[in-house]
């Protein structure tokens, strides 16, 4: 069994180039914090990297709706990969071969994120100086994050 399922923010830009077949290849690299404690109680923050190409469709939409500090769920496999260097020695490393992925921001992110502002938004109607009906009935409601049970 080869399956990786990763939570993490995107670090840069998502690279997107296509094969000469025109199949699509997306490669990133996402950043996964772990938080814990040692023994005599010092609380220790660790990143670690990990390296992701997505190909076809799936590279396409992440391209699409995800942008640098985007916060994602991959479901992949892993992958080593390996070549010779400049001074022929023999090179490798290991990536996550991406298969599918999950929205992992809040919906509040992501209409920061540039890249996803377009997503779920309703469509506008057009030659209409009014907003949509069902966005008039939705009453406002003030909640306090520490007044939700879960």
């Amino acid at each position: 069994m080869n399956s990786v399922n990763i939570i993490g923010r995107i670090g840069k830009e998502i690279e997107l180039k296509y094969l000469p077949t025109g199949s699509a290849v997306a490669s990133f690299s996402i950043a996964v914090n772990q938080d814990y404690k040692k023994q005599d109680g010092t609380k220790v923050e660790k990143t670690s990297w990990f390296d992701i190409t997505a190909f076809g469709k799936t590279a396409e939409n992440v391209n699409k709706f995800f942008g640098k500090g985007s916060m994602i769920g991959i479901r992949g496999e892993l992958e080593q990969q390996t070549w010779q260097d400049q001074q022929q020695q023999n090179r490798s490393k290991v990536i996550i071969r991406m298969m599918s992925f999950t929205f992992m921001d809040k919906k509040q992110d992501s209409q920061q994120q540039p890249t996803q502002q377009n997503y779920n938004a309703p469509q506008q109607q057009q030659n209409s100086g009014t907003s949509n009906s069902y966005e008039q009935n939705i009453p406002t409601i003030d909640i306090d994050n520490d007044e939700i049970p879960f």
